[in-house]
């Protein structure tokens, strides 16, 4: 039987962001009706998605999700809950270069947003994907050299090379990951926004023969 050596490799590189993606969210509140509370929202979308779309440095405003449900508040003469009127909200996401995410924050709580958080990404992650793999590659070769020169053996030639989790010794899922720096913001937004670097992380597995 053939001996062998397997190895793990990791990788991990850092970027700057190239871009942001603020969650934004709107809501306004009617006291008698579900359609004025829908019908006011309305309005505030109309109004944060022209304030939005010619801000300097945007790439894209998407506002796809609509909610609207009736409040109540709590009474104490009758120590139970009571209708206090609608409120319906608006959300989605702002793409926007990374260097204007804290003027364009600025600008959507001008327009009666709230910044939920915001994600920091790179406009290639696929190739920062490649080149960290390829880091862990090399990486599980030197520690496959480094087992087979301890046992005193040449390193012979590679039998299997995964993702993490793939091989056919193991189970489980791929480890390769794109971690998106994020910065929780609620209510007011934080208007000094320092972009996060974007860290890749790459995990592979290899066996290699000893001759």
């Amino acid at each position: 039987m053939t001996a062998v050596v397997r190895v793990r490799g990791e990788a991990s590189a850092e970027h700057a962001p190239d871009a942001a993606v603020l969650a934004v969210h709107a809501r306004a509140v009617s006291p008698s009706s579900r359609a004025e509370a829908l019908e006011r929202a309305s309005a505030l979308a109309a109004g944060l998605r022209a304030a939005l779309e010619p801000a300097a440095g945007v790439r894209r405003v998407v506002l796809s999700r609509v909610s609207v449900h009736e409040r109540h508040a709590w009474d104490p003469d009758t120590g139970r809950h009571r209708p206090d009127g609608w409120e319906a909200s608006v959300s989605g996401s702002v793409r926007v270069d990374a260097g204007a995410a804290d003027s364009v924050a600025e600008v959507a709580a001008g327009a009666g947003a709230e910044i939920g958080g915001v994600a920091w990404e790179l406009d290639d992650p696929a190739s920062a994907r490649r080149a960290v793999r390829r880091d862990a590659v090399d990486a599980a070769r030197e520690a496959a050299e480094d087992l087979a020169d301890a046992v005193g053996r040449p390193l012979g030639a590679l039998v299997e090379l995964a993702d993490a989790g793939l091989s056919s010794t193991t189970a489980g899922g791929p480890e390769l990951m794109m971690a998106k720096g994020r910065g929780a913001m609620g209510g007011e937004p934080e208007l000094h926004l320092d972009p996060q670097d974007v860290t890749v992380h790459a995990v592979v597995e290899a066996t290699y023969a000893l001759d």
